[in-house]
């Protein structure tokens, strides 16, 4: 199904006709995070919104169509005053999640412009069914290279590696998908710089965001991991495989590491 959302002023309705004996909510698709405990009258109409994405909030979670979340995180990739550009992210999540409180809504931007880096947006897509592809001449797949493209229209030129014309067959753990031309590692640097942790910390959010688009396999970055196979768990704590917890390059402190779907079943990395 197509991503939805209010901000591109696109909000399903859909009608509910309540039964004469309604079903038990574990029997009824979709029970579960959206069951609610009361019945719709029999001739209510009640809109439908497609929220698959959110930001950890109190005392509910901020939540948002996937084309709002693909939509937001652009915005605030754009923004490089946070001082002067956070209203306008402010008054795009007021839209996107109308009945949050303010403190909410203030708290989400600033999750969104990387100023909160332990409640970052999260999302849980459907998992992508691809083909198999081939490395391109510059390393990559075209799966990767559309996701690289795609995000270099939204933030620019960034340095990025892990990939090299005819592939890389070192400097990863066994399997990764640098590899096979999956993935990407894309540096924000100098290590420490506020400015470019906050970007980061955006860039990342903008991938989990769009991950669906762009079948978005893994993104790792400082610590943490979030993952196509168990996006419902939302970003988690990530360790390296070698079991270092100084290194700032293997702890993906001064980058962000990307990979797309291969097709194929999952090898690591």
């Amino acid at each position: 199904m197509p991503a939805v959302g209010v901000l591109g002023a696109a909000v399903v309705a859909g009608a509910i006709a309540a039964a004469s004996q309604p079903s038990s909510p574990d029997e009824r698709p979709g029970a579960g995070r959206d069951a609610t405990s009361a019945a719709p009258s029999p001739s209510s109409t009640l809109p439908v919104v497609l929220s698959s994405c959110f930001v950890p909030s109190t005392p509910t979670n901020v939540s948002f169509a996937t084309a709002d979340a693909m939509e937001l995180t652009t915005l605030a990739a754009g923004v490089r005053d946070v001082a002067r550009g956070r209203g306008r992210v402010e008054a795009s999540v007021t839209l996107a999640a109308p009945d949050v409180t303010p403190e909410q809504v203030a708290a989400a931007a600033d999750s969104l412009l990387g100023l909160r880096p332990a409640n970052q947006l999260t999302c849980a897509h459907p998992r992508a069914e691809v083909d198999p592809e081939e490395m391109g001449p510059n390393g990559l797949t075209p799966r990767a290279q559309r996701l690289r493209r795609a995000w270099t229209r939204v933030f620019g030129p960034i340095v990025s590696g892990g990939f090299a014309g005819g592939g890389v067959s070192t400097g990863h753990v066994d399997g990764s998908s640098h590899y096979d031309g999956r993935a990407v590692d894309v540096f924000f640097r100098p290590f420490g710089d506020p400015e470019q942790k906050r970007r980061g910390l955006v860039f990342a959010q903008w991938l989990v965001a769009h991950a669906e688009r762009y079948s978005v396999l893994s993104v790792i970055h400082a610590d943490r991991i979030w993952t196509s196979w168990a996006a419902y768990l939302g970003w988690r704590d990530y360790v390296h495989p070698s079991g270092d917890t100084r290194n700032p390059v293997l702890r993906h402190l001064d980058h962000v590491h990307v990979a797309v779907e291969s097709g194929e079943p999952y090898r690591g990395g």
